[in-house]
């Protein structure tokens, strides 16, 4: 009896051993998160995604891992979107430009044609205004969205022709993407819109004449400055860009708080992080620019004016078609209207 008993204790103790080191290793197993950038991570636009991902990684201490890919990887640039909504991807980094059919207003989270809003306007819309809650709105239940990627001000239009006022657009055939479409249109362009891998064979075997892309260690890297002998400033088409870290819904849900929080501001550290070092290698990039030949050129001022008068146009044309983009612009035009009295008053004139 004392021998069977002692036994039955041996086990019941062993049991208790290996379950409990099996709710240990089960407990200590990592989350592992599929994810794509509509864009190659190689080229600056993408490198955000991994950026965010190592911080996602090292800030939680492992315990939500990113297996990351970039664009066409798992799926075309373009479908990182439907992807994540539709659970074959898990996240993604996404610009809202490849949803402009189905999400008008997506047009309005990054910064405006024609200097409506600038970088610091957007940037303290987004995150200490009403901007990041209505991007969601915007979304609804559909996906979870944050901002990631912001960059430094785009280079303007790269042309095979000297383009020197709004006039010679008239008859370009102009790659570009979100409200600057409308723009160039406006301005008597017919508008391409195309990923970034064939904005480059499209300038040289002449299927565009001018393209807006990125900033200029993005337009770089790209080979912009390479087939491209003019480039016209300021880029009225939009200044700087904020791209999307998207995640499907059930998956950010069925996540503790406490990663939640580091999901979101692993976006805010790589968003900033990006910016500054992507600001410091677009003026190298913009040096390398000046070496190669490539003509500059800026647009009067009187241009810039017409443009923005266009800009607005668009704005209110739009706002009227599509309630979401309406509410935005609203919420935009309020917050401009607070904001420039004190921007103004400690800005500096030069």
């Amino acid at each position: 009896m004392k021998k069977g008993f002692a036994i039955f204790v041996i086990a019941l103790l062993m049991t208790f051993v290996m379950f409990g080191s099996g709710t240990a290793i089960a407990a200590d197993k990592p989350i592992v998160w599929v994810g794509q950038s509509c864009f190659p991570v190689t080229l600056p636009v993408g490198m955000y995604f991994p950026m965010w991902a190592d911080k996602v990684e090292a800030m939680s201490g492992g315990r939500l891992k990113i297996e990351m890919h970039g664009s066409g990887e798992i799926v075309p640039g373009p479908a990182v979107f439907e992807s994540v909504r539709d659970g074959v991807l898990d996240c993604g980094q996404n610009t809202p430009a490849w949803q402009k059919g189905q999400y008008p207003a997506g047009d309005l989270f990054y910064t405006l044609p024609a200097g409506v809003t600038e970088t610091n306007d957007l940037l303290v819309w987004m995150y200490g205004d009403e901007g990041s809650a209505l991007e969601q709105e915007m979304y609804g239940d559909v996906i979870k969205v944050f901002p990631l990627g912001l960059t430094p001000p785009e280079s303007g239009i790269w042309s095979t022709r000297p383009v020197k006022t709004l006039g010679d657009i008239k008859g370009l055939k102009v790659r570009s993407a979100g409200l600057s479409m409308e723009l160039w249109q406006k301005l008597g362009a017919s508008v391409v819109l195309l990923g970034g891998g064939e904005v480059v064979p499209s300038l040289r075997r002449g299927v565009i004449d001018a393209a807006e892309f990125a900033f200029p260690s993005m337009d770089v890297a790209l080979g912009l400055h390479e087939v491209c002998k003019y480039l016209m400033g300021p880029p009225i088409h939009m200044g700087s860009n904020v791209f999307q870290l998207i995640i499907n819904t059930d998956k950010y849900n069925a996540l503790p708080d406490d990663l939640k929080e580091i999901v979101k501001n692993a976006a805010v550290s790589a968003s900033f992080e990006g910016y500054a070092k992507f600001w410091s290698d677009s003026i190298k990039a913009f040096d390398q620019v000046k070496a190669a030949g490539v003509e500059i050129n800026k647009l009067s001022p009187a241009d810039q004016g017409i443009a923005l008068k266009i800009a607005y146009e668009i704005l209110d044309e739009k706002s009227a078609k599509d309630p979401m983009f309406k509410k935005v612009w609203e919420s935009q035009k309020k917050f401009l209207a607070s904001y420039q009295d004190l921007y103004n008053f400690t800005k500096f004139d030069k």
